[in-house]
């Protein structure tokens, strides 16, 4: 019985030591938990934009207000960020000189990038934070493909260069239509670079004299960098340049049934979903004042008609209201009057925007990627006189 007792305390005894090396070598095996780290604390869902679930009553406007001013001429390339807008700005009367700069509406300071006889407007590349442009050096008669980001010195990727401008793969770099080859040469960055090259023979422009309006391209590129148009008044041309595939899309007729002429893009602008195109198209030769106002899905070419007149747009943040200006009239001796209307393109609502007036005419109109501001050209106009040509800034909010 003693026997049998002592057997019993043994066993528990046993057991007991192997349970407590057992909870040793867990507890050695566990990691080792940081502050904080033991109980991570609930994310919270993101805000939700303002720019959701709005009609356009909810939108207003504030008083415009000149925040930079000049003698000669600017053009609003666009956006950079919320704070900053890449401006072209005339340096030498009837555009033989320009520069390319960044006006920081919060400083009001202007930082100069590029100088110089520069061909067309520059393109920007939101993943590099560079421009692209076309340099004429009048000494050399020689036009070349210039790289440039916001910080760093320029690099010449193309000498004999003419346009269109297309950003490479990743917007690392850039390409431009070479007039020796008539394909799109470059380079992808960074240096020392490898070259790049797409056939664009079909697409190039004319070279002189025969030069017609096939010689001026611009460049739409879209939100995210991968896809990129082209255009002028013979193509409209939807570019991967990754894969060097080019399509071109049909912009309709002036009539129903492809009748009348071939419609052709004046301006292409991106919805900030990257999912269509506002396009201002017209036909024939210019000057002529017939426009349209069309929606492009670029992936099936389905086309929609604005059924309103327009010769600019900018799209709102939420990719579903356009700001359009047109010329309505004309004040004594002579100079455009235009209007603004925002655009539900959605349900084809409309509402007059007062933006400009008889005493305040302008264009050039851009929104900010936060929607909270709008940047344009004004000049005041006063006792049939107009005043300097100046860059205007006018609050966006959103009531709830």
């Amino acid at each position: 019985m003693i026997r049998k007792i002592f057997q019993w305390v043994g066993s528990l005894l046993l057991g007991g030591f192997f349970l407590i090396l057992l909870l040793s070598l867990i507890s050695y095996l566990k990691p080792e938990e940081k502050w904080g780290e033991a109980l991570p604390l609930p994310t919270s869902s993101p805000t939700p934009s303002p720019w959701e679930n709005i009609t356009l009553d909810q939108i207003r406007f504030g008083e415009p207000k000149v925040v930079l001013t000049h003698t000669l001429g600017f053009q609003i390339v666009r956006w950079i960020s919320n704070s900053e807008v890449l401006i072209l700005r005339d340096t030498i009367p009837g555009g033989r000189g320009n520069a390319i700069e960044v006006f920081n509406i919060e400083t009001r300071g202007v930082k100069r990038l590029a100088e110089g006889r520069i061909w067309g407007k520059p393109v920007w590349s939101q993943q590099a934070k560079a421009i692209a442009y076309l340099l004429y050096d009048e000494s050399r008669k020689v036009t070349s493909l210039v790289w440039q980001e916001l910080d760093g010195q320029p690099i010449t990727l193309l000498e004999g260069a003419v346009q269109p401008i297309v950003l490479s793969p990743g917007g690392k770099g850039a390409m431009a239509c070479s007039k020796a080859t008539k394909d799109l040469m470059g380079k992808v960055l960074p240096l020392p670079g490898r070259d790049i090259r797409i056939s664009f023979a079909l697409y190039a422009p004319p070279a002189p004299p025969a030069l017609g309006c096939g010689w001026k391209y611009d460049t739409a590129v879209s939100p995210d960098g991968k896809w990129q148009v082209v255009y002028n008044c013979e193509h409209f041309l939807l570019m991967d340049t990754k894969s060097g595939v080019i399509k071109e899309l049909d912009l309709g007729t002036e009539r129903p049934g492809g009748k009348g002429l071939p419609r052709w893009a004046m301006d292409a602008q991106w919805s900030p979903d990257g999912k269509r195109l506002a396009v201002i198209a017209t036909v024939g030769l210019l000057p002529n004042p017939v426009r349209f106002l069309i929606l492009v899905n670029p992936w099936t070419n389905e086309l929609k008609e604005i059924p309103f007149a327009a010769d600019e747009v900018s799209w709102a943040p939420n990719s579903r209201f356009l700001l359009t200006r047109e010329v309505v009239g004309t004040v004594p001796p002579g100079f455009e009057l235009p209007a603004t209307r925002l655009i539900d393109v959605d349900t084809l609502e409309q509402r007059e925007i007062g933006l400009f007036s008889e005493r305040l005419l302008g264009g050039d109109i851009s929104w900010s990627p936060d929607g909270a501001l709008l940047a344009f050209l004004c000049r005041q106009f006063e006792q049939g006189r107009l005043g300097h040509v100046a860059i205007c800034l006018s609050s966006v909010e959103v009531e709830r």
